[in-house]
């Protein structure tokens, strides 16, 4: 599991892009009407209501990364609503909120993560070499 992590206001969010968090994607773009651009496209856009999509966006990968470091016996950390999102960023903030949010969906997409040094997880293959047999 790789979560990009973006901090603020002495908070860390773990965004992650798992199956849950992409269905749960699609379904906000079934709402929406067909004239409007995809939730994540909408997100990426430097304006109030890219803001907001940004904020809908970085909830649900926030609370995927939490509900999966849970499940792996992390420490519980609490998700911040769309609301004290849109209401505590500041405008460098959103700038990194934007970003961690575009390096999560790449990073869950499979694209390696900008500070992924390609380091082989020796567990993770003899798991895979003996699930194989």
């Amino acid at each position: 599991m790789k979560t990009i992590e973006f901090s603020y206001g002495g908070k860390t969010l773990h965004l992650y892009l798992n199956g849950e968090a992409m269905f749960a994607l699609d379904a906000l773009n079934d709402e929406r009407g067909e004239d409007q651009p995809e939730i994540v496209d909408e997100a990426l856009e430097h304006n109030a209501a890219g803001f907001a999509s940004l904020c809908k966006v970085a909830v649900i990968l926030a609370t995927q990364g939490e509900n999966c470091r849970r499940y792996l016996h992390y420490s519980p950390e609490r998700v911040p609503t769309e609301k004290e999102l849109l209401l505590l960023l500041s405008p460098m903030q959103m700038i990194g909120l934007r970003a961690a949010v575009a390096r999560a969906i790449n990073t869950g997409y499979g694209e390696a993560a900008d500070d992924d040094d390609g380091d082989i997880d020796t567990g993770l293959a003899e798991l895979e070499k003996k699930t194989k047999l």
